[in-house]
């Protein structure tokens, strides 16, 4: 209830934000700056400092709605400097960072929610979640655990698969990389592949104007492992995992030098991860393939024949083969468009926006769907029948 001694001009703007706080009417930057001035003359009000922090979540989520992450998470800071030992607005901040993907950020974020209250599930969750990302299994199976959610289920149900199929395995480490493998690969493969991998994270790095916020992590396999612990199909030569964050590789029977396949792979499963990052997980897989076959250096035109060309124009080539080479086709179409510039554009606004349409539309003026249509007509002009 508002304070007695309030004039009834300022009772009313009181009732008025409480009215917006309970019925979700979206929060205004008005509505902040009323309650801000509430609290600033009735400073001994505990009531007001309570208004205010909720004022200042709706405002968060009018923001986090907008896509203006940066101010949503400066309201949420000022909301936890205002009432310290609240966990809501630390929640809400821990959300954000990690739709965000600020692996380390959150960690850090959830630990912070937990000091405040130690068993609170969704602390414990976010945690495990950033743990998991950041490679430190142990300590995120035991968050996940604790957490019992639904959601901290499932995820520990994969860690646990994964710290079955990885026991045992050795580590090599860089900035950039977490390295592991089994006892069938030798320690010099493993340093020939972080070799090559910190040669294509370089050039990734340089390609898209960015650098993953938590180290990549990459876990070699035993050719016969490998399907089982990564529930890869067949024909698969590498699998990035969009849940866990992790590239897995079946390198069975490599010598200490590379072939230029797994050279290949390796800078095709980073792709993935770098686009990945960047979005936020939110790229379509026919851009996620297209762009890992483009930066691997594959052309339609060098790749195939001219009846494969002419086939696949006339939509006449299924299965995995139509999938992968009309992503590379599309993959061409957007960079023959605007660029390498224009694809970075398109991947910071979808981590943006997290709208594929939105990113395509403000980018290249149409959404997904007609891209790929145009991208199939201008393979159809060159190749068709």
């Amino acid at each position: 209830m508002p304070p007695a001694r309030m004039t009834a001009a300022d009772r009313a703007r009181v009732e008025s934000l409480i009215r917006k706080v309970n019925t979700r009417v979206p929060i205004a930057a008005d509505d902040v700056r009323a309650a801000e001035e509430l609290r600033a003359r009735f400073a001994d009000e505990p009531v007001l400092s309570q208004l205010l922090e909720a004022v200042l979540l709706g405002w968060s989520e009018q923001l986090r709605l907008q896509r203006a992450l940066a101010a949503a998470s400066e309201a949420l800071q000022r909301a936890i400097a205002l009432r310290p030992a609240s966990l809501a607005p630390r929640l809400a901040l821990l959300d954000l960072q990690l739709d965000r993907e600020d692996w380390p950020v959150a960690a850090q974020t959830a630990r912070d929610a937990l000091v405040v209250d130690p068993r609170s599930a969704s602390a414990l969750e976010g945690l495990g979640r950033a743990l998991l990302r950041l490679g430190r299994d142990q300590e995120a199976s035991e968050a996940l655990t604790r957490a019992g959610t639904p959601g901290a289920t499932a995820l520990l149900n994969k860690l646990r698969n994964g710290m079955v199929n990885e026991s045992g395995m050795r580590h090599q480490e860089l900035a950039a990389f977490t390295l592991r493998y089994d006892g069938e690969a030798h320690e010099t493969v493993g340093r020939e592949i972080l070799r090559a991998l910190d040669h294509h994270f370089a050039t990734l790095t340089l390609l898209y104007d960015h650098r993953p916020s938590a180290p990549v992590q990459v876990i070699l396999f035993s050719r016969e492992q490998y399907y089982e612990a990564a529930q890869a199909p067949i024909w698969s030569g590498g699998v990035f995992d969009n849940v866990d964050g992790r590239i897995r590789v079946p390198i069975g029977g490599l010598d200490p030098k590379l072939t230029p396949q797994i050279e290949s792979t390796l800078l095709h499963e980073l792709t993935h991860a770098f686009v990945a990052d960047i979005t936020h997980g939110t790229a379509p897989r026919e851009l996620h393939e297209g762009l890992a076959q483009f930066n691997e250096g594959k052309r339609l035109d060098s790749m195939l024949s001219s009846n494969y060309l002419t086939a696949l124009a006339d939509g006449r080539v299924g299965g995995v083969y139509g999938l992968y080479w009309g992503a590379l086709a599309f993959a061409e179409y957007l960079f023959d468009m605007r660029g390498q510039s224009g694809i970075n554009d398109l991947l910071r606004s979808m981590g943006e926006t997290r709208d594929v349409n939105a990113a395509f539309r403000g980018v290249y003026g149409h959404d997904f769907n007609e891209m790929r249509q145009a991208a199939q007509q201008r393979l159809q002009q060159r190749y068709g029948s």
